[in-house]
């Protein structure tokens, strides 16, 4: 999708029957994608890649590109009323009475201005307001560069992802597992890499993670965790053992890539 719209995560229905062919059935991705501003947008072609069981290879289908005109919203609809209640004030229960008796004074010998704690008392405001400052622009600077944000927090997005895998592994559903996984490595990829999931493939996440200096056997890796996880989708049911290894060792590749990504 283009950057500008805000995709969030397919919805995925799956209609299968299991024959002694194998399965037989439709799946359903449906998509969620909001446009922020109005213009013309293009939709790149979408390719789906699949096994083949006649000609024993893989196939890969490919969907035209279509282009999308968004026109400006109506801004009234998006306005929303501001009313304040108003309630009647109660003298000595809303609002204290004013005393009219003359105050009491009490002599001191030692006085607060002056005193350590009087300095203080203007110090440390100012040294706090200093430190807030310093971290507001640090803030500031840090969500005005939307990239830099994705890829400070792709490691975070990715455990969070790889619990749920793992919460399928304990469940034994393989297909949540295997699709846990790939969602979990190209998410964690769009995101270190500042490249839409759209825009995504092996080809240039191969390219992407050489130029950060990423070694070819730790890319291998990766490369092979895909692989895996696609096929074993649609291929007969593994043991738990199987689908623990693929688990282990993608929590290890991204452990591994996000220390040396941190040495350079």
């Amino acid at each position: 999708f283009p950057s500008d719209f805000e995709v969030y995560d397919p919805t995925v229905n799956n209609s299968l029957t299991v024959t002694t062919n194998g399965f037989t059935g439709k799946r359903v991705i449906e998509y969620l994608a909001i446009p922020r501003s109005e213009g013309s947008y293009t939709i790149p072609a979408i390719e789906f890649a699949y096994f083949d069981m006649n000609s024993r290879a893989y196939r890969t289908l490919t969907s035209p590109a279509y282009t999308v005109q968004v026109e400006k919203g109506d801004p009234s609809k998006a306005s929303v009323g501001n009313f304040v209640n108003q309630q009647d004030v109660k003298v000595e229960q809303d609002i204290r009475f004013l005393k009219t008796n003359e105050p009491a004074y009490h002599s001191r010998t030692n006085f607060f201005a002056g005193s350590i704690a009087y300095g203080l008392w203007y110090l440390i405001p100012f040294l706090l307001f200093i430190v807030g400052y310093s971290l507001n622009r640090k803030r500031a600077k840090e969500n005005a560069n939307v990239a830099l944000m994705r890829t400070k927090k792709a490691n975070k997005v990715a455990v969070k992802r790889l619990k749920a895998a793992e919460k399928h592994l304990k469940d034994h559903n393989k297909q949540s597992f295997y699709e846990e996984i790939l969602r979990a490595l190209w998410g964690y990829f769009s995101d270190k890499l500042s490249i839409p999931v759209a825009n995504l493939s092996k080809d240039n996440i191969d390219s992407e993670l050489s130029n950060y200096g990423i070694d070819d056997k730790l890319i291998g890796r990766f490369m092979q965790i895909l692989n895996t996880c696609e096929f074993a989708r649609y291929a007969p049911a593994e043991s738990n053992a199987q689908m623990g290894d693929i688990y282990a060792d993608t929590v290890s590749a991204i452990s591994e890539m996000q220390s040396k990504l941190k040495k350079k």
